[in-house]
């Protein structure tokens, strides 16, 4: 029997930083800003892992696949 180790995501972060160190130190690849033109993996699932206060700053996880990705719409 195989078994996949998720990544798990905390209640709450009270940074971006924090957010991104947990994910990295659980193996998750990091695949850059979605406004910087990355493609994301069809199919994928992605949970948002950290928001401010004013949701202008995101992270989002697959916690399958185990990669991240960044959004940042500017304050």
């Amino acid at each position: 029997m195989t078994t996949i180790d998720k990544v798990i995501i905390k209640e709450q972060y009270h940074n971006y930083s924090t957010a991104l160190e947990d994910m990295t130190n659980q193996g998750v690849k990091h695949l850059g800003w979605l406004n910087s033109g990355i493609e994301l993996p069809k199919r994928y699932r992605f949970t948002k892992v950290y928001s401010n206060y004013r949701g202008t700053m995101c992270l989002y996880c697959d916690v399958i696949h185990r990669v991240s990705y960044s959004v940042d719409m500017g304050d």
